[in-house]
This record gives structure tokens, C-alpha cells and sequence, in this order.
């Protein structure tokens, strides 16, 4: 029989082995859990990073930064945004004998927009836009367009240079058109076909077809050309006196929804229902539109 010492040795043995295979256990639990606890940690940090990305990032996405369509759309309008720098107004133009009493009709003096321009637009912002393509198959610009700040505009035409400041943040989808139409030349060559020198004031020019009508014989014609493409309102006045200041460029259209790229300068303060896009307010040049509202209509 072993020895009470022996037996107490044992019983000790056991027991340390007994603590040995606990403490291992319990190390592994440990482990176990650190493991989830990293696993839950990681997990949390990527739905805080989702969650900043979807709350935060909404902005990044609205202005176009990750949209390569939107980036390559602004890359085009800025190789673009000197394209009349080296145009010079021509001169050229006739003054006609304008008809007497005649308030509403085509300028005695020859207007040519002979080169347009817009500036690089600010994607920092974006607008979903829709541009209705009216026969089915003219292309459009894209539907979502920079919407942030202004732009300039620039106008070479026969008789002086106008610029403008374009709203593109008040009127994004009517400054994105423009800033597609001028990056094509699409205004280049163009006539101003309308002037009103009575009630309201205005020199209407925009219509890609005005040219060849006059020249045709039929000035009546003018003013029914468009883009290939219409659009909303935006941008709209007030109902109120004058709410057309002088300065004003806005867009002409056939009833709502229907702004293409007919657009008109006002060079006298001039009410009118508030159904006419503003887009934006002539800098310099508007002595011009002056001088050919002087001239009369024929």
C-alpha cells in the first residue's frame, strides 16, 4: 500500500494536471473570443465606412467625382473653352432700311454669331437632367450635367464680343446644352433672326436655321430650328414688373418643356410671364445689342 505521502503526492499530481488542462481551456476561450471581438470590430468599421461613404460620399457621387462620363465631359468642355479665343469679329454684316412702324421682326442689322463659347463647368455638384431627343434619334447631351457655380460665355459676333455670366448652379440642364452645343461649334455662323423694339426688348437668336432662310428669301421661316432636342424650364422669375431686367439672357420656347437652344438677350428691362429660362447676365457687350436694336426692324 503506498504511503500517505505518496498518495498526497499524486493527489497533488492530478490536480495540477486537472488545473493545467482548465487554465488551457480557458486560454482558448480566450482566444475564441478576442477572435469575434476582432472579427465584430472589423465588421463595425466597415459598416461606419459604408455608412460615411453612403451619407458623406452622396455628395463625391452627386458631383460626378467617381462618374467617368461626368469627368469626361468636363475634360471635353474645358479643351474647348478657348475654342473662339483667336476670333476676331469680322465686321461683316449689311444694315438694311428698316420698316417704318415695324416693332417685331428681323434686325436691319445683320447679327452673326460668329464663334460661342462657355467656360469649364464645376462638377463639384450635379443635376439629373432630361433632355428628350424630338424625332428619336438627334443625340442628346448627358443627363446628368455639372451643377455648381458659373460659367462665362462668350460671344464673337460681327459687330463685338459679348460675355456673360452663365448660372449654372440655377439653371444646370440649360448651361450643360450650351456647354455641349458650343463645344461642337453648333452656334458658329449662326443669324440673330428676331428683334422687338416696342413692349418688350429683345434680340431673339439661337435657331440653327435662321441663316438659311433669310438668305433663302423667307425670313418668315426663321425661328422654328432647333438642337434636335428639348427640355424643362428652370430658372424661372418672379411674376412681376421687369422681371426681365436688361442684361437678362433667357431661353425662347414654344410652351412648357419645350427650351432648345433659341435664346434671347434683353437690352431693355422687359416684363414678361414667368415661363422663360434665365440663364444668365451679360458683362460686356450689351452696347452692342443696343447699337443693332437702334438700327430697327425690317
Amino acid at each position: 500500500m503506498a504511503s500517505k505521502q505518496a498518495q498526497r503526492l499524486a493527489a497533488r499530481q492530478q490536480l495540477q494536471q486537472r488545473m493545467a488542462v482548465k487554465a488551457e481551456e480557458e486560454r482558448r476561450k480566450r482566444t475564441v473570443l478576442w477572435s469575434i471581438g476582432g472579427v465584430a470590430a472589423l465588421v463595425a468599421l466597415v459598416l461606419v465606412a459604408w455608412g460615411a461613404v453612403t451619407v458623406f460620399g452622396a455628395d463625391d457621387d452627386e458631383a460626378g467625382a467617381s462618374d467617368p462620363d461626368v469627368a469626361e465631359l468636363v475634360d471635353e468642355a474645358e479643351a474647348a473653352s478657348d475654342r473662339c479665343a483667336d476670333v476676331e469679329p469680322s465686321g461683316e454684316g449689311a444694315l438694311g432700311t428698316p420698316t417704318e412702324g415695324l416693332t417685331d421682326g428681323r434686325p436691319a442689322q445683320d447679327v452673326y454669331l460668329e464663334c460661342l463659347q462657355m467656360s469649364t463647368p464645376d462638377a463639384s455638384a450635379t443635376e439629373s437632367c432630361m433632355y428628350t431627343s424630338v424625332d428619336g434619334t438627334s443625340p442628346t447631351p448627358l443627363s446628368v450635367q455639372p451643377a455648381a457655380g458659373t460659367q462665362k460665355m462668350t460671344i464673337v459676333t460681327n459687330l463685338g464680343t459679348i460675355t456673360a455670366e452663365i448660372d449654372t448652379a440655377g439653371a444646370p440642364c440649360t448651361a450643360g446644352s450650351f456647354t455641349y452645343l458650343a463645344k461642337e461649334g453648333y452656334f458658329d455662323g449662326q443669324q440673330c433672326h428676331r428683334l422687338t423694339t416696342e413692349s418688350i426688348w429683345v434680340l431673339q437668336c439661337g435657331d440653327p436655321d435662321a441663316r438659311g432662310a433669310i438668305e433663302a428669301g423667307t425670313p418668315e421661316m426663321a425661328g422654328a430650328g432647333s438642337p434636335g432636342y428639348q427640355y424643362e424650364e428652370e430658372n424661372l422669375p418672379v411674376e412681376a414688373e421687369a422681371n426681365y431686367p436688361a442684361g437678362t439672357i433667357a431661353m425662347a420656347n414654344a410652351g412648357a418643356g419645350t427650351t432648345g437652344s433659341q435664346f434671347f438677350i434683353v437690352y431693355e428691362d422687359t416684363s414678361l410671364p414667368a415661363d422663360y429660362t434665365v440663364l444668365g447676365q451679360v458683362t460686356s457687350g450689351l452696347d452692342i445689342v443696343e447699337q443693332v436694336a437702334a438700327a430697327g426692324v425690317m
